[in-house]
């Protein structure tokens, strides 16, 4: 499948609809202000003609279509920002495509030398599996796909659920597409669903107070009435009366009003577009995923209830434009009409809403691995097996290489063996074979498919020591750091976990003696828990651990060549120890040395 020529004919596409939709806005603009103009001319003519009838029904009806034209206005421009997030969303699908480098945020917030394995695997980070992978639009989506990134699924009938859920989202690009674009275009802040969850934690303050109640009725009552007496008997003292009465039970009420206003004020954005995305995923046609008709069972009627809280919440950020928040307050408590609606919302759906919003967050993590798979059709599904541990590739590659510089290898752990040996000269591809290894577990356990031709995995813990560094600030040199990381991957063992193991290179800040001493006992230590790994060594000698351990240690190994004065590397692994060297050959050929 030609995902660059897709993108390509979907750019065409929104760009031609959003040259459409702005020649719509821009004519929608015109005619609201010849509306404004007659509603004008309506009011001078009435007041020069007498205050003839007609000329008011004329400046009635110029306000009915100002408002009218003002609503397909504010519906223009929405479906202007969402043709040009969808353009946008397809011209940075189309440069990944064809550059391998993507564009959407890759997550650096989400560092952690300290984690597992997200440091050594490339997780976060500029050209990450995050940023490959992140399709996520509002700041929940894009917490949680980092959440599953850093704690992948465990359970193997989770992972196969998962994968049935992308399988049904892989196809449906209109769907994906859309539903990241209406996410991005939520600007959901990072502290926007903590107030709202804050404030359904609140206690009701209003709800059953029913001073507040009768209060509410009786003040638009009280003003129209007092108003009419104005009119009649000319005196305005009843109305002043009414508004010093009104103004006394806000200010009693002020700071209750407050702290819940202080929450729930400017999510109307927030609310409208996640109306929209619970809306989506109730109409989409998935059927063929247990997974996502419970996501669908969980979204019913949520786009109506959140459409009815951003119209409350918005009516709420009204209280702020001088004529509502003096005038409405003054005549009919206005505050406490808002603050009421709030609370009988909540009443009927605060057990609910939490529930809503990871509809969304979880879907938009689903989105995110179903685009994965839609962008690299060539990637197999992966097989989940519980009877052993095991990992078993045909043809795997590293999922963040450019396809045509990729090479692929086999490889495979826990059939006939708990771990792999793996030795080789320098740059000849040892560590980015470990890496491969990992980033594709690590895909497959979150449900995605993986580069390989075939890939057979059982759930496991997976821990690394590859990139260890030392700290100057916490007074950690680098022995120290990478003590510090096998002690804790030794910890995990102790406590009964499944864990898979790769490490490269360790014991580098010792002598060559006791480094070849300390990690032969180190992994004799492995073989003793519940665990499978890889080592890639340039201690030759630790290929001696294959004979004193049959059927639980193997030896692989990289080579490279030197031919005509120059280096060679294939990059292919095979069965055995290496034979060759080439650091004094690049030493020499740099100049470093003669």
């Amino acid at each position: 499948m030609n995902t660059a020529k897709t993108y390509e004919q979907r750019i065409g596409h929104y760009k031609q609809v959003l040259a459409t939709k702005k020649d719509r806005a821009a004519l929608l603009s015109w005619v609201r202000l010849l509306c404004f103009l007659l509603i004008v001319v309506g009011v001078v003519l009435f007041f020069k003609n007498e205050m003839e009838p007609i000329y008011l029904l004329i400046s009635v009806a110029g306000i009915a279509s100002f408002i009218f034209v003002l609503l397909k206005h504010q519906k223009a421009q929405s479906q202007i920002s969402l043709a040009a997030t969808l353009l946008k969303i397809n011209e940075w699908e189309l440069h990944q495509a064809q550059t391998w480098e993507s564009l959407f945020d890759d997550g650096r917030e989400f560092i952690d030398e300290k984690h597992d394995f997200s440091g050594d695997l490339d997780v976060f980070g500029p050209s990450s599996l995050f940023q490959h992978v992140n399709r996520t639009g509002s700041y929940s989506g894009w917490r949680r796909l980092a959440d599953q990134l850093r704690a992948p699924l465990q359970d193997a009938n989770e992972i196969r659920s998962v994968q049935e859920a992308l399988k049904v989202l892989t196809p449906a690009l209109d769907f994906r597409q859309e539903f990241l674009a209406e996410a991005a275009l939520s600007n959901e802040a990072p502290g926007d669903i903590g107030q709202i969850k804050a404030w359904l934690e609140m206690p009701f303050q209003f709800l059953h107070n029913k001073f507040v109640k009768a209060a509410m009725w009786a003040a638009p009552i009280l003003s129209v009435a007092a108003i009419i007496y104005y009119a009649v008997e000319g005196s305005i003292m009843p109305l002043l009366a009414v508004i010093s009465v009104n103004g006394l039970i806000l200010r009693n009420y002020f700071k209750e009003v407050m702290k819940q206003y202080i929450l729930i004020s400017h999510k109307e954005r927030i609310m409208d577009k996640f109306s929209i995305l619970l809306r989506l995923v109730r109409d989409g046609d998935f059927h063929a995923s247990k997974l996502l008709v419970a996501q669908q069972q969980q979204a019913f009627e949520a786009d109506t209830a959140l459409k009815k809280l951003a119209r409350i919440s918005n009516a709420f950020d009204q209280r702020l434009n001088l004529l509502i928040g003096f005038g409405l307050n003054a005549l009919m408590l206005y505050d406490l009409h808002c603050i009421m609606s709030l609370e009988k919302w909540k009443a009927k759906h605060k057990d609910h809403i939490m529930k809503w919003f990871g509809v969304i967050s979880r879907l938009e993590v689903w989105n995110s691995l179903a685009t994965y798979a839609y962008n690299h059709s060539d990637y197999s599904w992966p097989e989940v097996v519980e009877d052993k541990p095991l990992v078993e590739a045909e043809k795997l590659g590293h999922p963040l290489i450019p396809a045509n510089q990729c090479v692929k290898n086999d490889g495979s752990v826990g059939s006939n063996d708990k771990f792999l040996i793996i030795t080789g000269s320098n740059m000849s591809g040892k560590s980015t074979f470990l890496r491969s290894v990992g980033a594709n577990l690590l895909m497959a356990m979150c449900g995605a498919p993986v580069c390989a031709d075939k890939f057979t995995f059982s759930p496991m813990q997976i821990m690394t020591s590859m990139r260890i560094k030392d700290s100057i600030a916490s007074h950690t040199s680098y022995f120290q750091a990478e003590l510090l990381r096998l002690q804790h991957i030794i910890q995990r063992l102790k406590s009964g976990a499944q864990v898979f193991i790769l490490l490269d290179e360790i014991l580098k800040g010792t002598n060559s003696e006791d480094k070849l001493s300390g990690s032969r006992s180190l992994i004799e230590h492995f073989l003793q828990y519940s665990c499978l790994g890889m080592i890639a060594t340039h201690d030759l000698e630790l290929g001696l651990l294959e004979e004193e351990n049959p059927n639980r240690i193997r030896n692989y190994c990289f080579e490279s060549t030197i031919q005509e004065n120059n280096l060679f590397f294939d990059y292919r692994i095979r069965k055995g120890i290496a034979t060759n060297k080439n650091a004094t050959f690049l030493m020499k050929q740099m100049g470093i040395i003669e």
